[in-house]
Protein backbone atom coordinates (compact mmCIF):
# COMPACT_ATOMS: atom_id res chain seq x y z
CA UNK A 1 0.00 0.00 0.00
CA UNK A 2 1.79 3.40 -0.75
CA UNK A 3 0.40 6.86 0.16
CA UNK A 4 -0.70 8.31 -3.16
CA UNK A 5 -3.19 5.10 -3.66
CA UNK A 6 -4.98 6.10 -0.12
CA UNK A 7 -4.98 9.73 -1.22
CA UNK A 8 -6.21 9.02 -4.60
CA UNK A 9 -9.56 6.36 -2.77
CA UNK A 10 -10.10 8.80 -0.71
CA UNK A 11 -10.20 11.73 -3.34
CA UNK A 12 -12.79 9.40 -4.78
CA UNK A 13 -15.03 9.09 -1.60
CA UNK A 14 -15.30 12.85 -0.60
CA UNK A 15 -15.43 13.60 -4.20
CA UNK A 16 -17.93 10.82 -5.79
CA UNK A 17 -16.42 10.52 -9.06
CA UNK A 18 -13.20 9.44 -10.33
CA UNK A 19 -13.04 12.84 -12.96
CA UNK A 20 -13.14 15.08 -10.03
CA UNK A 21 -10.80 13.40 -8.04
CA UNK A 22 -7.96 13.13 -10.80
CA UNK A 23 -8.50 17.19 -11.14
CA UNK A 24 -8.03 17.92 -7.55
CA UNK A 25 -4.74 15.17 -7.12
CA UNK A 26 -3.38 16.90 -10.71
CA UNK A 27 -3.02 13.49 -12.37
CA UNK A 28 -4.92 11.79 -15.10
CA UNK A 29 -7.77 9.87 -14.76
CA UNK A 30 -6.46 6.72 -16.12
CA UNK A 31 -3.47 6.91 -13.77
CA UNK A 32 -5.70 7.40 -10.97
CA UNK A 33 -7.99 4.38 -11.57
CA UNK A 34 -5.14 2.35 -11.94
CA UNK A 35 -3.53 2.69 -8.79
CA UNK A 36 -6.80 2.24 -6.84
CA UNK A 37 -7.35 -0.44 -9.02
CA UNK A 38 -3.69 -1.72 -7.24
CA UNK A 39 -4.69 -1.05 -3.89
CA UNK A 40 -8.12 -2.84 -4.59
CA UNK A 41 -5.85 -5.94 -5.29
CA UNK A 42 -4.09 -5.61 -2.47
CA UNK A 43 -6.89 -5.44 -0.19
CA UNK A 44 -8.51 -8.65 -1.44
CA UNK A 45 -11.89 -6.54 -3.12
CA UNK A 46 -13.61 -3.68 -4.81
CA UNK A 47 -13.84 -0.67 -2.79
CA UNK A 48 -15.50 1.68 -4.79
CA UNK A 49 -18.57 0.93 -7.45
CA UNK A 50 -19.61 3.48 -10.49
CA UNK A 51 -23.12 4.16 -11.42
CA UNK A 52 -25.15 6.68 -12.60
CA UNK A 53 -25.59 8.49 -9.59
CA UNK A 54 -21.51 8.52 -9.40
CA UNK A 55 -18.54 6.68 -7.46
CA UNK A 56 -20.06 5.26 -4.31
CA UNK A 57 -18.49 2.86 -1.95
CA UNK A 58 -18.33 -1.03 -1.82
CA UNK A 59 -19.07 -2.37 1.93
CA UNK A 60 -15.50 -2.71 2.18
CA UNK A 61 -14.97 0.38 0.88
CA UNK A 62 -17.12 1.51 4.16
CA UNK A 63 -15.28 -0.64 6.37
CA UNK A 64 -11.65 0.51 5.34
CA UNK A 65 -12.45 4.28 4.80
CA UNK A 66 -11.92 5.65 8.56
CA UNK A 67 -8.85 3.55 9.19
CA UNK A 68 -7.14 4.89 5.65
CA UNK A 69 -8.55 8.39 6.70
CA UNK A 70 -6.21 8.13 9.81
CA UNK A 71 -3.34 6.37 7.79
CA UNK A 72 -3.47 9.65 5.47
CA UNK A 73 -3.88 11.92 8.34
CA UNK A 74 -0.93 10.54 10.61
CA UNK A 75 1.24 10.85 7.32
CA UNK A 76 0.15 14.35 6.75
CA UNK A 77 1.04 15.25 10.23
CA UNK A 78 4.47 13.66 10.16
CA UNK A 79 4.94 15.26 6.76
CA UNK A 80 4.21 18.65 8.93
CA UNK A 81 6.17 17.44 12.36
CA UNK A 82 9.42 16.98 9.51
CA UNK A 83 8.59 20.31 7.62
CA UNK A 84 8.40 22.61 11.00
CA UNK A 85 11.60 21.19 12.17
CA UNK A 86 13.15 21.93 9.13
CA UNK A 87 12.01 25.42 9.40
CA UNK A 88 13.01 25.58 13.13
CA UNK A 89 8.92 25.99 13.52
CA UNK A 90 8.23 24.29 16.98
CA UNK A 91 11.12 22.33 17.60
CA UNK A 92 11.88 21.34 20.93
CA UNK A 93 15.53 22.44 22.48
CA UNK A 94 16.33 21.40 25.76
CA UNK A 95 19.19 22.82 28.03
CA UNK A 96 20.90 22.22 30.68
CA UNK A 97 21.96 25.48 33.10
CA UNK A 98 24.36 25.01 36.57
CA UNK A 99 22.00 26.35 39.04
CA UNK A 100 24.50 29.05 40.12
CA UNK A 101 24.88 31.02 36.66
CA UNK A 102 22.68 34.16 36.69
CA UNK A 103 20.30 35.32 34.65
CA UNK A 104 21.12 38.80 34.50
CA UNK A 105 23.67 37.95 30.83
CA UNK A 106 22.41 35.25 29.71
CA UNK A 107 18.84 36.24 29.35
CA UNK A 108 20.15 38.31 26.77
CA UNK A 109 22.07 35.82 24.82
CA UNK A 110 18.40 34.09 24.77
CA UNK A 111 16.72 36.83 24.01
CA UNK A 112 19.01 36.85 20.80
CA UNK A 113 18.36 33.41 19.98
CA UNK A 114 15.07 33.64 20.03
CA UNK A 115 14.76 36.57 17.46
CA UNK A 116 16.53 34.27 15.17
CA UNK A 117 14.31 31.32 15.90
CA UNK A 118 11.18 32.67 17.38
CA UNK A 119 9.45 28.93 16.17
CA UNK A 120 11.96 27.06 18.59
CA UNK A 121 10.58 25.99 22.58
CA UNK A 122 13.40 26.41 24.78
CA UNK A 123 13.34 24.35 28.25
CA UNK A 124 15.69 25.23 30.50
CA UNK A 125 16.22 22.75 32.90
CA UNK A 126 18.74 24.23 35.98
CA UNK A 127 20.65 21.76 38.28
CA UNK A 128 24.04 21.43 39.49
CA UNK A 129 26.80 20.78 37.30
CA UNK A 130 26.81 16.83 37.97
CA UNK A 131 23.09 16.45 37.01
CA UNK A 132 23.26 18.55 33.91
CA UNK A 133 26.52 16.82 32.78
CA UNK A 134 24.23 13.70 32.87
CA UNK A 135 21.21 14.98 31.72
CA UNK A 136 24.03 15.67 28.21
CA UNK A 137 25.63 12.08 28.68
CA UNK A 138 21.87 10.48 29.13
CA UNK A 139 20.37 12.75 25.84
CA UNK A 140 17.80 14.37 28.31
CA UNK A 141 19.37 18.12 27.23
CA UNK A 142 21.14 18.46 23.89
CA UNK A 143 23.34 21.22 25.37
CA UNK A 144 25.03 22.56 28.76
CA UNK A 145 25.83 25.97 30.19
CA UNK A 146 27.70 25.56 33.03
CA UNK A 147 31.34 26.40 34.73
CA UNK A 148 33.68 23.88 32.83
CA UNK A 149 36.09 23.07 35.79
CA UNK A 150 38.04 20.03 35.50
CA UNK A 151 37.54 17.25 35.22
CA UNK A 152 35.19 17.43 32.66
CA UNK A 153 34.17 14.10 30.94
CA UNK A 154 35.90 13.24 27.64
CA UNK A 155 33.08 12.87 25.47
CA UNK A 156 32.55 16.38 26.09
CA UNK A 157 32.75 19.14 23.83
CA UNK A 158 33.50 22.58 25.29
CA UNK A 159 33.42 26.26 24.58
CA UNK A 160 34.42 29.13 26.75
CA UNK A 161 31.12 31.72 26.80
CA UNK A 162 32.16 34.02 28.79
CA UNK A 163 34.19 34.94 31.74
CA UNK A 164 32.71 36.81 35.15
CA UNK A 165 34.35 37.68 38.19
CA UNK A 166 33.44 36.68 41.77
CA UNK A 167 32.20 39.80 44.09
CA UNK A 168 32.23 40.40 47.87
CA UNK A 169 28.44 40.85 48.13
CA UNK A 170 27.81 43.29 51.19
CA UNK A 171 25.03 43.65 53.76
CA UNK A 172 23.28 47.32 53.96
CA UNK A 173 25.60 50.07 55.37
CA UNK A 174 28.69 47.95 55.50
CA UNK A 175 31.75 49.61 56.67
CA UNK A 176 33.48 48.12 53.47
CA UNK A 177 30.88 49.06 50.85
CA UNK A 178 32.70 52.68 50.75
CA UNK A 179 35.28 50.92 48.80
CA UNK A 180 35.74 50.49 45.19
CA UNK A 181 37.32 46.80 46.09
CA UNK A 182 38.00 44.17 49.06
CA UNK A 183 40.39 42.48 49.75
CA UNK A 184 40.12 38.95 51.08
CA UNK A 185 41.94 39.64 54.11
CA UNK A 186 39.69 41.88 55.26
CA UNK A 187 36.70 39.79 55.12
CA UNK A 188 38.81 37.47 57.96
CA UNK A 189 35.90 37.29 61.24
CA UNK A 190 33.17 38.87 58.93
CA UNK A 191 29.93 37.00 59.51
CA UNK A 192 29.53 35.00 56.84
CA UNK A 193 26.48 33.42 54.15
CA UNK A 194 28.50 30.18 52.84
CA UNK A 195 26.74 29.21 49.33
CA UNK A 196 26.27 25.47 49.17
CA UNK A 197 25.74 25.10 45.60
CA UNK A 198 28.91 27.21 44.98
CA UNK A 199 31.20 24.94 42.40
CA UNK A 200 34.02 26.98 43.66
CA UNK A 201 33.75 26.72 47.31
CA UNK A 202 35.87 24.58 48.04
CA UNK A 203 38.63 26.36 46.23
CA UNK A 204 37.27 29.73 47.98
CA UNK A 205 37.71 27.45 51.54
CA UNK A 206 41.04 26.40 50.93
CA UNK A 207 42.19 29.76 49.71
CA UNK A 208 41.09 31.39 53.05
CA UNK A 209 42.86 28.72 54.83
CA UNK A 210 46.17 29.46 52.66
CA UNK A 211 46.02 33.25 53.92
CA UNK A 212 44.47 32.86 57.59
CA UNK A 213 41.08 34.50 56.69
CA UNK A 214 38.54 33.07 59.04
CA UNK A 215 35.22 33.15 57.72
CA UNK A 216 31.90 32.32 60.81
CA UNK A 217 29.09 30.83 58.24
CA UNK A 218 25.99 32.34 60.38
CA UNK A 219 23.57 31.08 57.21
CA UNK A 220 24.47 28.04 54.86
CA UNK A 221 21.94 27.59 51.83
CA UNK A 222 21.36 26.24 48.22
CA UNK A 223 19.40 28.63 47.21
CA UNK A 224 20.82 31.56 45.49
CA UNK A 225 17.60 33.92 45.94
CA UNK A 226 18.01 33.05 49.56
CA UNK A 227 21.53 33.98 49.59
CA UNK A 228 20.71 37.41 48.52
CA UNK A 229 18.03 37.94 50.31
CA UNK A 230 19.93 37.12 53.51
CA UNK A 231 22.83 39.81 52.85
CA UNK A 232 20.10 42.22 52.37
CA UNK A 233 18.51 41.43 55.53
CA UNK A 234 22.11 42.48 56.98
CA UNK A 235 22.81 38.66 58.17
CA UNK A 236 26.00 38.87 56.60
CA UNK A 237 28.64 38.80 53.79
CA UNK A 238 29.00 36.34 50.72
CA UNK A 239 30.70 35.31 47.37
CA UNK A 240 28.87 35.69 44.43
CA UNK A 241 29.35 35.52 40.27
CA UNK A 242 29.02 39.37 39.54
CA UNK A 243 26.14 38.05 36.07
CA UNK A 244 24.24 36.11 39.58
CA UNK A 245 23.38 39.31 41.46
CA UNK A 246 19.79 40.72 40.22
CA UNK A 247 19.97 44.35 39.53
CA UNK A 248 20.21 46.69 42.44
CA UNK A 249 19.45 43.76 44.56
CA UNK A 250 22.80 44.43 46.59
CA UNK A 251 26.15 46.48 47.25
CA UNK A 252 28.81 44.25 45.69
CA UNK A 253 32.14 45.65 45.38
CA UNK A 254 35.33 43.02 43.09
CA UNK A 255 36.79 40.84 45.69
CA UNK A 256 40.76 41.40 45.34
CA UNK A 257 44.06 40.16 46.82
CA UNK A 258 42.94 37.67 44.87
CA UNK A 259 40.78 38.24 42.65
CA UNK A 260 38.66 34.96 41.79
CA UNK A 261 36.70 34.22 38.46
CA UNK A 262 35.13 31.53 36.39
CA UNK A 263 34.32 30.95 32.67
CA UNK A 264 30.99 29.76 31.75
CA UNK A 265 30.73 27.22 29.14
CA UNK A 266 29.17 25.85 26.02
CA UNK A 267 28.95 22.03 26.38
CA UNK A 268 27.91 19.27 24.16
CA UNK A 269 28.55 15.49 23.36
CA UNK A 270 31.14 14.54 21.07
CA UNK A 271 29.64 11.03 20.95
CA UNK A 272 26.45 11.80 19.31
CA UNK A 273 25.52 14.19 16.15
CA UNK A 274 24.12 18.01 17.51
CA UNK A 275 20.70 18.57 16.38
CA UNK A 276 20.56 21.48 14.17
CA UNK A 277 18.44 23.65 15.85
CA UNK A 278 21.05 23.38 18.63
CA UNK A 279 24.02 23.89 16.12
CA UNK A 280 21.97 27.10 15.94
CA UNK A 281 21.47 28.18 19.51
CA UNK A 282 25.25 27.27 19.96
CA UNK A 283 26.39 29.57 16.88
CA UNK A 284 23.71 32.26 18.55
CA UNK A 285 25.03 32.51 21.41
CA UNK A 286 28.96 32.70 20.71
CA UNK A 287 27.85 35.38 18.43
CA UNK A 288 25.90 37.34 21.06
CA UNK A 289 28.79 37.00 23.46
CA UNK A 290 31.63 38.15 21.38
CA UNK A 291 33.60 34.91 21.20
CA UNK A 292 34.92 33.45 18.15
CA UNK A 293 33.59 30.20 17.00
CA UNK A 294 35.88 27.34 16.90
CA UNK A 295 37.43 27.17 13.55
CA UNK A 296 36.95 30.32 12.37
Amino acid sequence: MEMHQVRYFLAVSEAHSFTRAAERCHVSQPTLTAAIKKLEAELGGPLLLRDRGGAKLTPLGRLVLPRLQRIDDESRSVALIAENHRRLKQVPLRVGVLCTIGPARLSGYLAAFRAVAPGVEVELQVGTRDKVLRHLEEAEVDLVITHAAAPTPDWCVVTPLYDERYLVVLPPGHRLAAQDTVRLAELSDEPYIDRLSCEMREEVGALCTSRKVALYATYRTEREEWVQSLVAAGVGFAFMPEHSLLPGAATARPLVEPSLQRTVSLLRSGDRTTPPVAKLFWRTLLESAGRPRPGT
